[in-house]
């Protein structure tokens, strides 16, 4: 590219009749264009390194308004404002010009016998060869863009290469990289909204020589892309979301439709129990990364099924998004989808708050349990009977042996636990063996029991409805 022309090279051109009245620190700045504008916001309008022309019908009157017009095409990355001395422009206030000075924004005035357009022609002139290539380069970017595959309409690197910047496309609702890497240069970031189905904008690093032209192109490029990015992330959670509450319903069209969402045929698959402040974050950011996840928000708890063989990608999302989170054991049948929930929610209630961010399920395996919710709560209503009860006698027993259980049958420790005599631990577990049928001397009747125990826990820390206890049954 050719040298540039900048704010020195203008006002040293006695045929313009222009000088610097504030912010001459900054004639440096190069000016890639020059245009007239009276509208309100012209920071809006013109882009980077590009010089505002005006009579002065744009600028507002008044200290404080003046120093916020000045802040404003500043951040914008113009190159500077050129006033024209003719009278109708408001009265240039100090704080303003210092301001302009602070910031080293130049502020120019302009003599009433010289046109804009002479100053137009100049800059346009000064900078033919490199408009010249810009349009090379704009000729340039869209025959990559119509030539790229999926991820490098993710990534953005292509069109990046070509302009000599970092691109970033972030979901305003959810603060989700859509395309990019979310990488931003020393000096920061610019915004600019991007006309897409979802709002969104593009961000890019505040020194990219970038001019309004380009940019006007880019952003087209990358609005179409950013569309497609969010429409397919969101056709994937809504499809996710469809197929695990049907899980959840127990409707067996749920594992193709779950199979489809994992495209394979593999029924692998684990659970995960999380929080996240913004629920649709985390789904998007799940669906964005490709993942083959199923994630509901439920109760202010996000549940997730995912791929077995897909877990350390979701693993690396849900620990920079959520606090804390619970994770199911590995399951095969697509029938234990509530088992694996269960698990999961269990882990994440024993972490809820103290900031371990990735519990694993490290309890019993029993198939029987966790092959579906209507099968376990036939066990506990068969083995406990009318302990599944919420009648408080019941309860107190239920909680007795649970705890003789978690104990490996220690009867000190037991009764120490409960904060009760040997003698009353002895009293409720023989009402334990009355009401059940069975014995907590016997091998078979302690399997039952425990059994029974671990669907009980599992499926009321998930929420489920207990079951209605029915007659004591020997048969399990």
């Amino acid at each position: 590219m050719p040298s540039t022309f900048t704010i020195a090279d203008l006002v040293s051109d006695p045929t313009l009749d222009t000088r610097v009245l504030s912010g001459a620190e900054g004639a440096d700045r190069t000016v890639l264009w020059a245009h007239s504008c009276e509208m309100a916001n012209p920071d809006k309008w013109l882009g980077p390194h590009e010089l505002l022309m005006t009579i002065g019908l744009c600028i507002p009157k008044g200290a404080q308004r003046q120093r916020d017009f000045i802040a404003r095409l500043d951040d914008a990355g113009l190159a500077g404002i050129a006033v024209g001395d003719d009278g109708l422009a408001p009265r240039l206030t100090k704080a303003m010009l210092a301001e302009a000075a602070a910031r080293r924004f130049p502020v120019l005035t302009t003599g009433p016998h010289t046109p804009f357009a002479a100053i137009g022609r100049t800059v346009a002139a000064a900078n033919a060869e490199r408009q010249t290539m810009g349009v090379l380069r704009l000729a340039k970017l869209y025959q990559v863009a119509g030539l790229r595959h999926h991820d490098q309409r993710r990534s953005a690197d292509d069109l990046g290469e070509i302009l000599g910047v970092r691109l970033t496309v972030v979901d305003d609702a959810t603060g989700c990289v859509l395309i990019g890497r979310g990488l931003l240069g020393p000096a920061g970031s610019r915004a600019y909204a991007l006309r897409t189905h979802r709002p969104t904008h593009l961000l890019i690093d505040a020194d990219a020589p970038l001019d309004s032209l380009t940019l006007v192109h880019l952003a087209q490029i990358l609005a179409v892309d950013a569309t497609v990015a969010a429409q397919q992330a969101m056709a994937r959670i809504d499809a996710g979301v469809a197929a695990l509450e049907r899980a959840l319903e127990g409707r067996q069209d749920s594992r193709a439709e779950l199979r489809r969402l994992w495209a394979s045929d593999s029924g692998a698959f684990r659970a995960i129990a999380t929080t996240c402040a913004i629920p649709l974050r985390l789904q998007m950011a799940l669906a964005i990364a490709g993942l083959s996840t199923a994630a509901i928000d439920t109760d202010g708890r996000i549940l997730i099924i995912a791929p077995a063989h897909e877990i350390d990608g979701v693993r690396r999302i849900v620990e920079e998004l959520c606090p804390e989170s619970g994770v199911s054991a590995e399951h095969r049948d697509l029938g234990d989808v509530s088992g694996a929930i269960a698990e999961a929610t269990a882990e994440h209630a024993e972490v809820w708050g103290r900031g371990s961010h990735w519990r694993e399920f490290r309890g019993e395996r029993v198939s029987l349990v966790s092959r579906s919710r209507s099968e376990a709560a036939q066990i506990v209503a068969t083995v406990l009977g009318p302990l599944s009860g919420d009648e408080p006698r019941y309860v107190a027993l239920r909680e007795t042996l649970f705890e003789f259980l978690e104990n490996d049958l220690h009867w000190n420790r037991t009764a120490a636990a409960l904060g009760m005599h040997r003698q009353g631990l002895v009293y409720r577990l023989n009402q334990v063996e009355a009401i059940t049928g069975r014995s907590v001397r016997r091998t078979k009747d302690l399997s039952e029991l425990w059994l029974a125990r671990t669907a009980w826990r599992q499926f009321r820390q998930a929420g489920v409805q207990e079951p209605e206890h029915s007659a004591p049954n020997r048969a399990v």
